[in-house]
């Protein structure tokens, strides 16, 4: 007869087998969706991108000299007695105008200072805008998104695999669920990796490394007693 907590173990396996399975396809299927996205990305004419239209915009700074997230403004009065260091990802800005990650930019027509103040004036015309990086925007951003899916489906497959194992067995310190386990735990780490590095899934990672190590000793210990016996 199986001890109690045995059948809590296959149980529990079972119920994570089928689970992560299920959700195995749904990556499966969301990464097939992907690729006929960046297919369709790509069939798209170039020319037939269009977009029109106006864009102003006044920005008022209260101070003269601000870092803020290491954009530097030092301000003399006109459009070209300013000059900014750094700006955020994506956006690069010199004295006559303020590029959208090449994809858009919008000129600078007017500085005014004051004692307490300086105000910009831009404006931008939509029909400018770069319609190949538009598109290899997107096709980049459907590849990422083709790269988490597919990475998440390989996760969830190992996983699966592992709980399956568990399912069936007789006691967790095998060899086979050792395997698994630190298979997993490495797979965590190059997933990890590949979506970008979070504390989270670090932290999981070297906690199924760690589980592994101690089913291995649990495993070492079982093969010793059964020998003794």
């Amino acid at each position: 007869m199986k001890n109690s907590n045995i059948k809590t173990v296959n149980g529990m396996g079972k119920a994570c087998s089928i689970i992560s399975r299920i959700a195995m396809i749904f990556c499966i299927i969301g990464s097939v969706f992907t690729v006929v996205g960046i297919i369709g990305v790509l069939l798209i004419p170039t020319d037939k991108i269009n977009l029109s239209g106006n864009a102003d915009a006044t920005v008022t700074i209260a101070v003269e000299d601000l870092d803020l997230n290491g954009i530097t403004f030092s301000v003399n009065g006109d459009k070209n007695g300013f000059s900014i260091d750094s700006a955020p990802d994506g956006i690069s800005i010199d004295d006559d105008k303020v590029d959208f990650d090449g994809v858009w930019s919008m000129n600078i027509d007017n500085v005014s200072s004051d004692d307490d103040s300086t105000t910009f004036k831009l404006s931008g015309d939509f029909s400018e805008f770069d319609k190949s990086a538009v598109k290899r925007k997107m096709v980049f951003g459907i590849l990422e998104a083709f790269v988490s899916t597919t990475a998440t489906a390989v996760m969830l497959g190992i996983a699966a695999s592992l709980f399956k194992v568990l399912s069936k067995c007789e006691t967790p310190f095998t060899e086979a669920v050792v395997k698994k386990t630190k298979v997993l735990g490495w797979a965590f780490v190059v997933y990890a990796v590949v979506i970008g590095v979070s504390l989270p899934v670090v932290i999981s990672a070297l906690a199924i490394l760690m589980l592994a190590y101690v089913f291995a000793y649990g495993a070492q210990l079982q093969k010793e007693s059964d020998e003794t016996l």
